[in-house]
């Protein structure tokens, strides 16, 4: 059954665009990473929590969000822990920046249908943010929970001292 029903989702062609407060900015997450993000869902009970990075590009005022990476085997997973492999992840930064795609942030999923990010999720995008060097004005973070998207995504923007979840706006 939820074979079949991931196949009319991935049928179907369909961005989820999200406002960025009164900054005129948008986020869009394409299909493609929606797709990816599918197919981590913690359905089954046995499912460990799965997490990778986000990059795109910058078109205007659009913040694109094309690939969604990980997770890798040098992960740590757990029913209920996503500990990525921060030297790898580094790598990957540097590698997919020269062909164009910047990084973002990071995705994670949860075993709950409509996730909400816990105390470590918000401390270490925190922290993430803090240490890196960039010049992002905030980190994103998306939680992939059981339900389909946009309702089973967490959406939010991350600095070392605040964040703020984004509402969905379906295109299709």
């Amino acid at each position: 059954m939820e074979a079949k029903g991931r196949l009319c989702f991935l049928r179907r062609s369909m961005s989820i665009r999200y406002s960025i407060g009164e900054s005129g900015q948008f986020l869009t997450l394409e299909q493609n990473v929606l797709d990816y993000f599918v197919g981590w869902r913690q359905l089954d009970k046995k499912m460990p929590e799965a997490g990778g990075q986000l990059f795109g590009v910058v078109e205007g005022q659009c913040i694109k969000v094309k690939l969604a990476t990980g997770p890798r085997r040098s992960d740590r997973r757990g029913r209920f822990f996503f500990i990525a492999d921060r030297l790898s992840e580094r790598r990957e930064i540097s590698a997919l920046h020269k062909s164009g795609l910047h990084y973002f942030g990071d995705w994670h999923t949860h075993p709950q249908s409509i996730p909400t990010p816990s105390g470590t999720d918000l401390s270490s995008m925190a922290d993430l943010f803090a240490r890196s060097k960039h010049d992002l004005n905030a980190f994103l973070m998306v939680i992939v929970g059981t339900a389909g998207p946009p309702k089973g995504l967490h959406v939010s923007l991350h600095e070392a001292s605040a964040w703020s979840r984004l509402e969905a706006e379906i295109r299709v």
